[in-house]
This record gives structure tokens, sequence and C-alpha cells, in this order.
């Protein structure tokens, strides 16, 4: 979970719910990282960006092979190629 730091521009926090044993995680999106989750929606045509937000979880569950996640892109001779991608160090637990 990402620290309530105000450099952040997705911070998160874990939550209990009222009158439950559930937890809820409330997320808080601004500034660039805001105008980056718009630009997706209007892009791939997501009516809102809770279906961006489901769909991602969802390519990510669907994607998990232990194989690596991998997306196609386009290389300077315009091909199709698979490209892996994973998150950078700073997102992942330590080993």
């Amino acid at each position: 979970m990402l620290a309530n730091n105000p450099k952040n521009m997705i911070n998160s926090e874990e939550k209990q719910k009222a009158n439950s044993t559930d937890k809820e995680l409330e997320v808080k999106i601004d500034n660039g990282d805001l105008k980056l989750v718009d630009s997706l929606v209007e892009s791939y045509g997501f009516k809102d960006r809770n279906s961006l937000f489901k769909f991602a979880i969802g390519a990510l569950l669907e994607g998990n092979n232990n194989e690596g996640i991998f997306t196609i892109k386009t290389d300077s001779d315009n091909k199709k190629i698979l490209s892996e991608i994973e998150p950078s160090a700073d997102m992942l637990n330590s080993k």
C-alpha cells in the first residue's frame, strides 16, 4: 500500500466498512496520474474510470501465468511484436 505522501499522486488507505467486518480500499488519484487515467478512458473508449480499473484488474488476473506480462508493440519496421512489461522495482516487495 502506498503511504499517504503528498508527493505521491496515487494514495490508498485501507478502512473498515461501517457496521461490517469487511474492509474497503479508498484510492485517491490526482494531478498527472488522473490525467493519464482520463486519457486511457478516452483512448480506449471506456464509459468511465471504474470500467477502466475493472478491466485492468481483470487483464492482470487473466494474464497471471507465471510467464510474465506481455503487451503488443509496434517496432521500427511497423511489425507487431510481443514485449514483456513489468512493474518498476520500487513497486515490488524486496526479496
